[in-house]
């Protein structure tokens, strides 16, 4: 069921697009039968690799989407896994207010959202939230975000549905051999290449300050 409130506020924060990023090998699969939930990879052929088995969120009927920007942090320590290879996905972001979403001002895994009935995190306020000033943080201004950024890095968009392929619009990849090699199964997408540690793949401080 369509959320028109959520549609008018994303509207509002002028977001444009959603992220998400997997190893390389996963990109056949998700391009081909879109994005699952953990809980729901049993019923997949060809079962993604996993990048955090111990979900401390306690969330695995949740896909973890990005407003405008990877969780750099997470995302820099998965890329320290020796001969793996990553890209960042571009998600359109009807995601927000056509499927069943969980909003996280925090990362998922923290107290502060972990412990919350999940009917919370679905709320247009808890979506509003993820752009209010948070205590411990340096303020927007400070941070020199977007006004699509999330106030903390790792906030978290959870999706308890599935995201089709159609809804993936463009692929970020970290050499041009791999996107070359990888452009026929991207079909009409838009290709981008980042340097490895540039654009999508850096750190959001680093690209909003400098």
């Amino acid at each position: 069921m369509p959320r028109p409130e959520i549609q008018a506020f994303s509207q509002e924060r002028e977001i444009s697009y959603l992220v998400h990023f997997t190893r390389l090998e996963n990109l056949p699969s998700i391009l081909q039968h879109g994005l699952f939930p953990v809980s729901d990879h049993q019923a997949l052929r060809n079962h993604p690799i996993i990048n955090d088995e111990h979900r401390l969120d306690g969330h695995l009927d949740g896909t973890s989407l990005s407003i405008s920007f990877p969780n750099y942090q997470m995302f820099y320590k998965y890329r320290q896994t020796p001969n793996t290879e990553w890209v960042v996905l571009g998600i359109d972001p009807s995601v927000l207010w056509t499927k069943d979403c969980g909003f996280c001002r925090r990362n998922a895994a923290t107290n502060e959202i972990s412990q919350q009935p999940l009917d919370n995190l679905r709320t247009l306020a808890a979506f509003q939230g993820m752009f209010d000033e948070v205590e411990g943080l340096d303020t927007r201004q400070e941070q020199k975000l977007k006004t699509s950024d999330s106030t903390d890095p790792q906030a978290e968009v959870l999706v308890f549905d599935k995201i089709a392929p159609n809804l993936i619009f463009g692929v970020a990849f970290n050499s041009q051999l791999t996107r070359d090699n990888h452009a026929a199964i991207c079909g009409s997408r838009n290709l981008i290449v980042e340097p490895p540690n540039g654009g999508l793949f850096a750190s959001r401080p680093f690209v909003r300050l400098y």
